[in-house]
Order: C-alpha cells, then sequence, then structure tokens
C-alpha cells in the first residue's frame, strides 16, 4: 500500500517508510482488537472510576457496568445523566 501511495504521489519509497507503516498498522490492530472485546473495555471502565476516586475526584465518573448483560461484544452500562465534558461551561 505504501508503495502504491508513494507511486500515485510520485514519491521515492524508502522501506522504512514500508517498515513504519506495517508498525502502524500492526498497532493499531492490536488497539482495535482490545476497543472491541467489551469485557476488556468493562475493566478498563472500572479502572478508570477507581482511579478517579482514588484522586478524589468523584465528579468525574463513568456508567456502571451491568455485567450480568455484559458478553465480550455487548457492553451494557447504566444511564448517567450529566453534561458531556465538551459541551460543559464550567472554568475547570
Amino acid at each position: 500500500q505504501t508503495r502504491l501511495s508513494n507511486i500515485a504521489n510520485k514519491r521515492e519509497t524508502v522501506e522504512d517508510d514500508v517498515l513504519l507503516a506495517q508498525r502502524l498498522v500492526d498497532e493499531w490492530g492490536r488497539g482495535f482488537v482490545a476497543e472491541a472485546d467489551y469485557l476488556h473495555e468493562a475493566k478498563n471502565t472500572a479502572a478508570f472510576t477507581a482511579a478517579m476516586l482514588r484522586r478524589n475526584l468523584s465528579a468525574v465518573t463513568s456508567p456502571q457496568v451491568i455485567t450480568e448483560h455484559s458478553t465480550s461484544k455487548v457492553l451494557v452500562t447504566e444511564w448517567v445523566d450529566g453534561t458531556r465534558l465538551d459541551l460543559d461551561a464550567s472554568p475547570d
């Protein structure tokens, strides 16, 4: 793919470009697979909540995972009322 892109853009292909592209795709793939495993994401959610509580940041939260209804392909959480951080007008 890198070689074809470089040909189309009239650029020389350096072997380091190919290796970098392969590494990037491999890393993306690892992250994609991990994020597609919702039991893994459920553990991340619990770890995030615990980290916020350890820092006394109880206003920063994540939804509670409903484990009895969650699987590696379905993540069920409680509904959290609140303001999205990107829409919040508070100064902090």
